[in-house]
């Protein structure tokens, strides 16, 4: 199963966020087969004085599908203020 890792670095007004789009295992491996799943994550992380502040998410969302996750992770670049509150 292909990887999916996107990182861009969106201005929106006077601020700066990363917003990355990941693919990763399934942790809850319940039924056979499970370890070999992915499923695709996309978060939003404010960047403020050059640091990245991965403990505060401003956005957070999963997929199941590689292409649903490249699709929102493309619309957020695009218009971000529908996807989280700035």
């Amino acid at each position: 199963m292909r990887e999916l890792e996107l990182k861009n670095i969106l201005k929106v007004d006077n601020r700066e966020f990363l917003v990355s789009t990941i693919s990763m295992n399934v942790r809850h491996s319940w039924f056979e087969g499970d370890q070999e799943k992915k499923v695709y994550e996309t978060m939003v992380f404010e960047i403020i004085n050059g640091e990245i502040s991965y403990d505060n998410p401003k956005f957070n969302e999963r997929y199941n599908t590689m292409d649903e996750a490249i699709a929102e992770h493309s619309a957020m670049l695009k218009n971000p203020k529908e996807f989280f509150i700035l």
